[in-house]
């Protein structure tokens, strides 16, 4: 299972742009590293209106936070 954490207030901007009636399409992209460079895993979104128009919702980063920190708090 592919899973990743983003933040809910960015995940509901997104979703606001979608009708009712239409369809979401997520494609969840797995973290990299290119020799050192970094790049986090992101959720791309995009809406599938019912005239059957692809619209780019465009993508939102992964929300990364240290796991040891939560758990001492």
């Amino acid at each position: 299972m592919v899973k990743i954490i983003v933040e809910k207030k960015l995940l509901e901007e997104k979703l606001a742009q979608v009708k009712d009636g239409d369809l979401v399409e997520l494609a969840f992209v797995p973290s990299q590293d290119d020799h050192g460079d970094y790049s986090p895993a992101f959720l791309h979104l995009a809406a599938i209106h019912s005239e059957g128009i692809y619209e780019d919702l465009e993508s939102i980063d992964e929300f990364v936070f240290d796991l040891c920190t939560q758990e001492s708090a």
